[in-house]
């Protein structure tokens, strides 16, 4: 594999996650989601394209999250996302974002304390089942799990 290790040391070594390319079963419901409820940028609404609605939302001007439209995702396949966990997001403030997406109706399904008790984490479905996660920055190099 001199290919991963040509692309995890040097020069071209990975520094980070790009984007995140996510298959959701209704462009409008998970647009309004991710732009209404988690706050995130419409960068380009690909719904007036038609076919496969690529669409893209993030922070700013850098997207993060990729979204594809298949309106076969239904059903049983609706119910499980396969082959991701759950993507986490920082937030500035996991105090008044846990509150807001609580205010919100979003079901919270994990809450995660760091040792002095305080929440760092909140875990929540998207539309379509996709496990999502905010957390507040902790300083470690590893994530609280």
């Amino acid at each position: 594999m001199k290919w991963l290790s040509n692309i995890t040391k040097g020069k071209n070594r990975v520094r980070g996650i790009d984007h995140i390319a996510v298959v959701v079963s209704d462009m409008d419901r998970s647009l309004e989601f991710y732009t209404a409820i988690l706050g995130m940028d419409l960068i380009k609404d690909g719904r007036p394209e038609g076919g496969l609605k690529k669409s893209f939302i993030g922070a700013g001007k850098k997207t993060l999250l990729a979204l594809t439209e298949d309106k076969n995702r239904s059903g049983a396949a609706a119910d499980r996302v396969e082959g991701v966990n759950h993507i986490a997001f920082y937030v500035d403030d996991i105090d008044k974002a846990g509150l807001y997406l609580m205010e919100k109706d979003v079901h919270i399904i994990e809450e995660k304390a760091g040792p002095d008790g305080r929440v760092t984490a909140y875990h929540f479905l998207d539309p379509d089942g996709l496990e999502l996660e905010i957390c507040a920055e902790t300083g470690k190099e590893t994530p609280q799990y």
